[in-house]
């Protein structure tokens, strides 16, 4: 699910930019593309908390990692770390 958000955020974060700087108006898809962005992110923020229950995480590493979702690049860093943590309990 980072993966996903993360791929999401960062096409319609560098889209953003490149609209900008060419001065062009966004297009209409722009703003149904946030939105389905905005439905994927509860999605990430509940799975990372089921995982995180199961995993017993501490508090404050679970709002971390579902922050990481909010940064370009950080879920996909944030996926891998936690991935490793998770490959390495089996």
């Amino acid at each position: 699910m980072a993966l996903v958000v993360g791929t999401v955020l960062l096409v319609l974060t560098l889209f953003l930019i490149s609209v900008r700087v060419i001065g062009n108006p966004e297009p209409a898809f722009y703003a149904a593309a946030w939105m389905a962005h905005g439905y994927l992110f509860p999605i990430y923020v509940i799975a990372t908390f089921m995982l995180s229950t199961k995993l017993k995480w501490s508090f404050t590493k679970t709002i971390l990692i579902m922050l990481a979702g909010t940064v370009p690049f950080m879920s996909f860093i944030t996926e891998r770390r936690v991935a490793q943590q998770v490959a390495n309990l089996n």
